[in-house]
């Protein structure tokens, strides 16, 4: 059932009612500075390749690209994590030129990192349990020695954060808080987003037949993303699921054939094998259903002994 109108959700839209930015302008802009930011951080990265590899500048250029492109190496994909400072740059510029307001209007008020560590310690048990049923069955193999997984992980894990949380910013953040103070209707401002969010994760190239059925799961887990919002009345809950989410596909067990230059693990299934893909993506589906079912039932469960 779609969330309704709560006095939360009020709160949180509120600073959109006060100010409120264009939609169609926000974009642009958006894309625009994104495109500055990412620049100079491709051009720094390039430059830090040329001191510190002694490579020329075409050549540094050349590694950037394929590490972009195909990020197999934990350092590849640490480089691709890197590029979302220039989305938070864009989105912080962004609100302050249309809103004259910062981050924190589109966060919302009220415990947001509270709702962030709920939502984080009633999903992981899910995540271990699905990890380890895949270690059980023998359906992966080791990617990284833990040492070095865990090396890695210091600088990942913030910027794999800064990730997830501009683009909450953005979709459950800015967009939803214009959409819902224009229109009445749930449907306008929960699944539009949700769509839009969706089909910025289509990748025939790489998934094939499967790639709709991605956009489809992306989707679900975007109307989620925007259930918690609903709820709460902030992007704590919403940053907390999708930093699980992603920490799981990307950094702890990844499907072979796709970006996996951090994970701890990799499936034997490689992504070029449909059918097996398919299931693993349903079962991935079910997992993230249960843990979403078990977020509710926590966050239910504080209510009533508040109360």
């Amino acid at each position: 059932m779609l969330p309704k109108m709560n006095d939360k959700f009020a709160a949180f839209i509120e600073p959109a009612r006060h100010s409120r930015g264009g939609l169609s302008l926000a974009l642009i802009l958006l894309l625009l500075f994104y495109a500055v930011f990412m620049a100079k951080i491709l051009l720094f990265i390039v430059l830090l390749d040329v001191v510190l590899l002694g490579v020329d500048f075409p050549s540094a250029f050349v590694i950037l690209i394929t590490s972009l492109t195909d990020p197999t190496t934990p350092r590849d994909t640490i480089i691709g994590l890197s590029t979302f400072c220039a989305m938070l740059g864009a989105v912080w510029i962004t609100t302050l030129i249309l809103r004259r307001q910062n981050l924190c209007a589109l966060v919302g008020p009220g415990p947001v990192l509270r709702n962030f560590g709920i939502a984080v310690l009633a999903t992981v048990p899910i995540v271990l349990i699905s990890f380890g049923l895949s270690l059980w069955f023998g359906e992966v193999h080791p990617n990284l020695s833990l040492g070095i997984w865990l090396v890695w992980m210091l600088p990942a894990l913030p910027l794999l954060l800064i990730q997830v949380s501009s683009e909450e910013l953005i979709f459950r953040g800015y967009f939803l808080q214009e959409l819902a103070v224009r229109f009445k209707s749930r449907w306008v401002w929960i699944i539009v987003p949700s769509i839009f969010f969706g089909f910025l994760h289509h990748d025939p190239i790489r998934m094939g037949s499967n790639a709709l059925l991605i956009v489809i799961v992306t989707i679900f887990f975007s109307i989620v993303a925007t259930d918690v919002t609903v709820r709460t009345g902030n992007l704590g809950a919403a940053i907390g699921l999708h930093f699980i989410n992603n920490l799981q596909s990307m950094m702890l067990l990844s499907l072979d054939g796709t970006p996996n230059g951090l994970s701890f693990y990799v499936t034997y299934t490689h992504v070029l094998d449909e059918t097996s893909v398919r299931t693993i993506i349903l079962s991935n589906l079910s997992f993230f259903a249960v843990a979403y079912f078990t977020y509710l039932l926590v966050i239910r469960s504080r209510e009533r002994t508040l109360v």
